[in-house]
């Protein structure tokens, strides 16, 4: 196992905070690869060269007994029953020789911590590898399923694909994504996949229902003051199929941010909206003036949330009034006041559904 200066160095700091002496930590090299001395740092050290040769700790008495050692000792570090490192005390050995011991073992715990973490690291960068290559259809199923069995990854039997967007704000931790990662890992079975991938979360699923993922957003949401959107498939029938539900669940996720809607949505919760994900930007553009050209973002906001509602209640006056919480008057008020200005009376089918076209387009 190849332990880099970066780790040395943590696990030296680690260590030097428990103990009121120098430590270092020496590399199959016999270089000095991390220190709590950094004039140290890139030193040969001989006495190390004694320890790898026997395999056993060496006892350094005087500063001039070994080329650029120091008085104290040094040990052999072991994993896995392989020498991996050295690490050597600074100090008078009548000093240090009581608590030397426990700083081999913390040194192989800690080393331990590295190479499972290493692992976890890995094994994420490789379902992420496979996972995009699924999301961008850069290769075919029986290619990556190859792939896969390589990388000893089980990529059969998974039902649904889920996408999770993240409310866009000012995070309140600065590794908020990974927490929110971890928090989600943890939470759906452990034969399921979750990848980062440009922001978005993905997730394969073999067991985890819609009703699992309501309960991690909620936690999510209470955790961390943070909403997100849910993009849920419908079944798969095999892995063939994972791209085409990618594809429809991340678009209709992406909608849902776009409006706000911080829920979980499927497929069927949209039918008009879809269409106008793949308009031209000049043409929504010139819609937008068309219908909405003159009016101030202020009343614009309080058209789209008043109109988006009328719809909800299949333009009942009554049901709108009592959701939005104002008076049937001052509602029958408003709706009177777009046709002034708009020239589209919302108590029109073909006028309201012109109008609700223009704010599902300015809410995208």
């Amino acid at each position: 196992m190849k332990i880099s200066s970066k780790q040395a160095s943590n696990i030296v700091d680690s260590i030097y905070g428990v103990i009121d002496h120098d430590i270092n930590f020496i590399d199959l090299n016999c270089t000095i690869i991390a220190s709590s001395d950094k004039n140290r740092i890139g030193d040969f050290h001989e006495g190390s060269k004694v320890v790898y040769e026997t395999g056993e700790p060496v006892i350094i008495y005087n500063d001039d007994e070994y080329i650029s050692a120091k008085a104290g000792i040094n040990y052999p570090v072991t994993f896995n029953n392989e020498i991996v490192a050295t690490i050597g005390i600074t100090g008078q050995y009548e000093d240090i020789k009581k608590f030397s011991s426990v700083i081999v073992k913390m040194t192989e715990i800690l080393i331990k911590e590295v190479y499972f973490r290493d692992q976890r690291e890995l094994q994420q960068e490789n379902e992420r590898y496979l996972v995009e290559l699924v999301v961008n259809n850069l290769e075919s199923a029986e290619s990556i399923l190859k792939k896969a069995q390589t990388l000893n990854i089980s990529l059969d039997g998974f039902k649904r694909v889920a996408v999770i967007k993240l409310q866009e704000k000012e995070y309140k931790f600065s590794n908020m994504r990974q927490l929110v990662f971890n928090s989600i890992k943890r939470r759906i079975d452990s034969s399921e996949l979750i990848v980062n991938y440009q922001g978005d979360f993905i997730l394969l699923l073999r067991e985890t229902s819609m009703n699992q993922l309501k309960q991690i957003k909620e936690y999510i949401t209470s955790k961390y003051s943070l909403e997100i959107v849910v993009g849920y498939s419908e079944e798969m029938l095999s892995f063939d199929d994972i791209y085409y539900h990618y594809i429809n669940t991340n678009r209709i996720a992406l909608f849902a941010h776009r409006m706000g809607r911080y829920e979980i949505v499927s497929l069927n919760a949209f039918d008009l909206e879809l269409i106008l994900l793949d308009l031209d930007k000049s043409i929504k553009d010139t819609y937008l003036q068309k219908v909405f050209g003159g009016v101030d973002k202020d009343t614009l906001k309080q058209w789209n949330e008043m109109l988006m509602a009328f719809a909800r209640n299949d333009g009942s006056i009554n049901a709108t009034s009592e959701e939005l919480y104002i008076h049937k008057n001052t509602l029958q008020y408003r709706l009177k006041k777009i046709k002034e200005i708009t020239g589209y009376d919302p108590r029109k089918l073909r006028d309201f559904t012109i109008l609700y076209l223009a704010t599902l387009l300015h809410k995208q």
